[in-house]
């Protein structure tokens, strides 16, 4: 099976890409190019020949930072949802598969546990566009979403700013009420290749990707102290409204067929951290 990678040099995509040179024939892309990587800008015009000998593309690339999205919505507008969209019609009209990296966001804030069958609320500005491209496609036998809860490494954003602060010997701002079901960046990686080998064995068109536990960033932090890094001190910041306008609070996002996809359960926080961090 050949895959192609639309943001291979990104937090995820690296890693799908790196997993999948392992069992695939894959190709990747970046927005410059370059380290084996072809060139794909979503803001310029592009080839679709590029991957058109190729039996699924993933589309990891984004611009998904909420804030971002929120203060250039139209800059945002035009890469998330305009040009995702026509390179997902370009694929979709060649007969090759697609699968969109969307977001639990799409959901809006839920309190108590939900799968796949809750209806869509997006919060802010990012979830909408992720919800667009969902909406023009999710009909389609070719398309299928993985919607991603908070996805943790000892690179993502988060902790590189909890090591930093560890580091720095300075008390880490923690935001709280903020509620995740947090998922270890390799269990994204296993599930979404698994997802497009054994494409026919998953009719479900949606499928949330998050991890076993519903964690605050207070019990992220505290998980990184114990197994990891022993120096880190925290204090505790209820966040303003702002904040929030584009972040639900919590969402107790689940599924059952994540688990079946990588043929166990995902890690717990505990365990991905103890995986991160005793491989450095």
């Amino acid at each position: 099976m050949k895959l192609f990678v639309v943001g291979a040099s990104g937090y995820i995509g690296s890693r799908v890409f790196s997993f999948a040179q392992d069992s695939f024939d894959v190709m990747g892309t970046s927005s410059r190019g370059g380290g084996g990587l072809l060139q794909l800008d979503l803001n310029e015009s592009f080839e679709p020949h590029n991957y058109y000998d190729f039996d699924v593309v993933l589309i990891t690339a984004a611009i998904s930072a909420p804030d971002i999205c929120a203060r250039e919505y139209n800059r945002a507008w035009a890469l998330n949802v305009d040009r995702t969209s026509e390179l997902i019609s370009q694929v979709i009209s060649s007969g090759r598969r697609v699968v969109f990296f969307s977001s639990d966001t799409v959901y809006g804030e839920r309190e108590d546990a939900f799968d796949e069958a809750e209806e869509c609320n997006p919060a802010g500005e990012y979830a909408e566009m992720k919800a667009e491209v969902e909406t023009r496609f999710i009909g389609n036998p070719l398309f299928k979403s993985i919607r991603l809860s908070y996805v943790f490494s000892r690179e993502d954003r988060f902790t590189k700013y909890l090591l930093q602060c560890a580091q720095d010997g300075v008390e880490a701002d923690l935001f709280h009420p903020f509620y995740r079901t947090i998922v270890h960046r390799e269990d994204v990686a296993e599930g979404v290749l698994a997802l497009a080998a054994r494409w026919e064995e998953f009719p479900q068109r949606v499928i949330n990707f998050g991890g076993p536990e519903v964690l605050s960033r207070i019990d992220f932090a505290e998980c990184l102290r114990r197994y990891a890094v022993k120096n880190l001190r925290f204090r505790v910041t209820e966040p303003g409204d702002e904040f929030f306008k584009n972040r639900p609070r919590i969402i107790s996002m689940s599924s059952e067929i994540f688990p079946m996809l990588l043929g166990r359960s995902a890690r717990t926080m505990e365990e991905a951290v103890r995986l991160e961090f005793d491989r450095k």
